[in-house]
């Protein structure tokens, strides 16, 4: 399965991208960073009063604060620990702990370990469906086998982000196989994932709807 159409959120837009100390804190945390776009949040680095941390914005006006036993060091090695709470600047009743791996917290055990905060964070934002909706993009694939034994792949239609224009664009393609006297000698998938392989005087191909990546809706 290719990635390549995976979308991670925008990047923020405001006048602090080309500052020298945004881009140092930026670099600094892209794997946090990246991870969280991908979800996907957009996502920050707060420099306000001398206070570093990491913003990600949710569905619903609120959004993430992360940071460390303060605020996030300069140096990501010298985190101790992450300290996620969800927070809303209008309404001050939004005040939710997401995850604590300071030295007092109850993730405590995973430290400054990346893997289990974005974990984490990936679950309390789908439980609460506060991140931007993923919607699947496929594509008509064809893979064929020639009489000199040679592979050939190629794109048929597509990408689609709605699976019945999928599914119909599939048709359209193995109706013209049928048509040109192709013989059907397998088929699976009903109208989920449909895949079908052809034969005719030597040659197969197989014809299937494959999932290519995913858009923000």
């Amino acid at each position: 399965m290719s990635d390549h159409l995976a979308q991670m959120a925008p990047m923020p837009v405001h006048g602090n991208t080309d500052d020298p100390l945004w881009r140092k804190l930026w670099n600094a945390y892209e794997p946090v960073i990246t991870a969280l776009r991908r979800i996907p949040l957009v996502t920050d680095v707060e420099l306000c009063g001398g206070m570093f941390g990491i913003t990600a914005q949710l569905t619903d006006g609120s959004h993430l604060w992360i940071s460390s036993v303060e605020e996030l060091p300069l140096d990501p090695t010298e985190v101790e620990g992450w300290h996620v709470r969800r927070a809303n600047e209008d309404n001050p009743t939004v005040d939710d702990l997401v995850y604590n791996s300071t030295v007092d917290g109850e993730d405590s055990q995973h430290g400054n370990n990346v893997v289990p905060l974005v974990q984490a964070i990936t679950t309390f934002v789908a439980e609460r469906r506060l991140a931007p909706q993923l919607i699947d993009v496929m594509s008509v694939q064809l893979d064929a086998v020639t009489k000199d034994h040679r592979r050939v792949s190629r794109l048929v239609q597509g990408p689609f982000d709605d699976r019945d224009a999928a599914v119909k664009a599939y048709g359209y393609a193995t109706y013209g196989l049928l048509e040109d006297g192709w013989r059907r000698i397998h088929a699976q998938g009903g109208f989920d994932w449909p895949l079908s392989i052809w034969e005719l005087s030597g040659e197969v191909v197989t014809v299937y709807l494959a999932h290519v990546g995913q858009v923000i809706a």
